[in-house]
C-alpha cells in the first residue's frame, strides 16, 4: 500500500500557500521550550554569578529543599542544558534550505535577500544582547553568512562537518594543543581567578541595582567576553554544526519524504538513544572515579569533555527524530500541533521569554528574584510562562499572518510594511 502526504497527519505536510512544514513549527516550539527551562532555572542569569548567590540557593536552605533542586539540577544538566541550543540550530539549518529550495523555485535573489534578512537579524539580536547576555540571536547573523558559503558543497563533505562539528572536535585539538604552550603560574592564576570574581560582582551589583543606562553599558562590553565564551566554549562550533545537519537534512528532505524515510527515523532514535545512555553511564562514572581529584589527568579530561559533547549531540537527535516519530501518530499528532503557533512565532517567543524572566529576576527592571526563588521552583514555573505563551500565540496567528517581531523583521526585509492582518 503505498502511503501518501494526504494519508499523514497535518503536522507532516507542507502548507502550499507558504511551503512550511508544520511539524518545523511545532518542532521549534518545543525547542523553545527547552531552551526557557534552561534559563529560567538559572535565572536568567547570562553569566556567572557570586559563588553567595549559589550557597543561599542550594546550602542554607532546609533538607528537602535540597533534595528538590538536586533534582531539578539533575535534569537540567542531563535532559536540557546544551541540548536545546543545538535543537533549535538545527531548525535554523534546516529553515535555510526549505526557504533555498523555494527561492530557486521561484527564480529569485536567494543570496541578496537571506544575506539582509541577516543584517536585520544581526541589528535584533545586538538589541537583544544589550538587555541580556544569554542572547543567540548575535551569534545566529554572523553563522547565518558562513552557511550561505557552505550551500553548495557535496552532501558527504556537510554531513562530515557537521558531525566533526556537533561533538566539538576543534574545541578537543585546541585543549592538547594548549598542553604545549607554557602555562600561567599559580601567581597568575591566583591574580586571573581574583579578577574573574571581580568581575562577577560587579555584573550582579550592576543587573540588580545599576540603571538601564549601566546595564546597558556592562552588556555592550561584554560582547567581547561573550565571543570568547563561544570559541573556547566551542558552543560557536556546535551551532554551526547543528546549522550543517539542518541543511543536509533539508537537502535530503527527510521531514518532506517522512514516509519513505520513516524506518530512518526509527534507527537514528534507536542508535542515538542507546548510545547516548552508554555514554552517560560511562561519564557518571569517570565522574565518580575522579570526584576528589581537582585536576584529573589531561587524558581523562579529554575523554569526560569528548563524552559530554557527544552526549549532547545525540540526545539533540533523539529529541528531533522522537518527536517527528509522535507527530506521525494521530493520538499524538493533535497534542504535539499545540506547540506550532509558538514555534511560528519563533523570533517572537525567544524574545518575549527574555522579558519575562527580566522582569522575574533582574533588578533594574524587574523582582529582583535572582537565587531568591530556589531552581525547583522556578523549574515549575516554566509550565505557566510556556501555556501562557502557547495561548497567546494561538489568540494572536488567528488575527494576524505573523509575530509581531516576525513582521517587523519581514517589513524590513522587504524595506515596505507587510500586510499583517488576516
Amino acid at each position: 500500500m503505498t502511503t501518501t502526504t494526504e494519508t499523514l497527519p497535518q503536522a507532516l505536510t507542507i502548507e502550499s500557500a507558504t511551503n512550511r512544514l508544520q511539524v518545523v513549527d511545532s518542532l521549534r516550539g518545543f525547542a523553545l521550550l527547552g531552551i526557557l527551562i534552561a534559563h529560567i532555572v538559572s535565572w536568567f542569569d547570562g553569566g556567572p554569578l557570586p559563588s553567595s548567590i549559589y550557597q543561599k540557593a542550594f546550602e542554607n536552605i532546609p533538607v528537602w529543599q535540597q533534595i528538590l533542586n538536586g533534582i531539578t539540577q539533575f535534569i537540567s544538566e542531563v535532559l536540557v542544558r546544551g541540548k536545546f541550543f543545538s535543537f533549535f540550530s538545527f531548525l535554523f539549518g534546516l529553515s535555510f534550505a526549505l526557504q533555498l529550495f523555494s527561492f530557486e523555485k521561484k527564480a529569485g535573489n536567494f543570496l541578496g535577500r537571506y544575506a539582509w534578512r541577516l543584517v536585520i537579524l544581526g541589528l535584533i539580536g545586538l538589541v537583544h544582547s544589550l538587555h541580556w547576555r544569554g542572547d543567540i540571536l548575535s551569534i545566529y547573523a554572523p553563522l547565518g553568512f558562513l552557511l550561505l558559503l557552505f550551500r553548495k558543497l557535496p552532501d558527504k563533505i556537510i554531513l562530515t562537518l557537521a558531525i566533526l562539528l556537533v561533538i566539538n572536535i576543534p574545541t578537543r585539538l585546541t585543549a592538547i594543543y594548549q598542553q604545549y604552550l607554557p602555562q600561567p603560574s599559580k601567581a597568575q592564576q591566583e591574580q586571573q581567578n581574583k579578577q574573574s570574581e571581580k568581575d562577577t560582582e560587579q555584573y550582579y551589583q550592576i543587573m540588580m541595582h545599576g540603571s538601564y543606562a549601566e546595564n546597558l553599558k556592562a552588556n555592550f562590553k561584554a560582547l567581547e567576553m561573550k565571543k570568547n565564551f563561544q570559541i573556547e566554549s566551542g558552543r560557536i562550533y556546535i551551532t554551526f554544526g547543528f546549522f550543517l545537519l539542518g541543511l543536509y537534512a533539508g537537502r535530503k528532505k527527510i521531514f518532506e519524504q517522512f514516509p519513505v524515510n520513516k524506518l530512518f527515523f526509527k534507527k537514528v532514535l534507536q542508535y542515538s538513544g542507546f548510545i547516548a545512555l552508554a555514554l552517560l553511564i560511562t561519564g557518571i562514572c569517570l565522574g565518580v572515579m575522579y570526584n576528589n581529584n581537582p585536576q584529573p589527568p589531561p587524558a581523562i579530561l579529554f575523554i569526560f569533555m569528548t563524552i559530554y559533547d557527544s552526549f549532547n549531540a545525540l540526545l539533540t537527535l533523539f529529541y528531533i527524530v522522537g518527536i517527528t516519530l509522535l507527530f506521525s501518530k494521530p493520538v499524538w499528532n493533535s497534542r504535539l500541533l499545540h506547540f506550532a503557533p509558538v514555534g511560528k512565532m519563533a523570533l517572537t517567543s525567544y524574545v518575549f521569554q527574555t522579558i519575562i524572566g527580566l522582569l522575574l529576576f533582574y533588578g533594574y527592571c524587574g523582582l529582583g528574584l535572582v537565587g531568591i526563588i530556589p531552581p525547583w521552583i522556578c523549574f515549575l514555573l516554566s509550565a505557566p510562562i510556556f501555556l501562557l505563551q502557547m495561548q497567546f500565540s494561538k489568540w494572536w496567528l488567528s488575527r494576524f499572518k505573523y509575530g509581531p517581531l516576525e513582521w517587523i523583521w519581514r517589513s524590513a526585509t522587504y524595506l515596505r510594511w507587510q500586510p499583517l492582518r488576516l
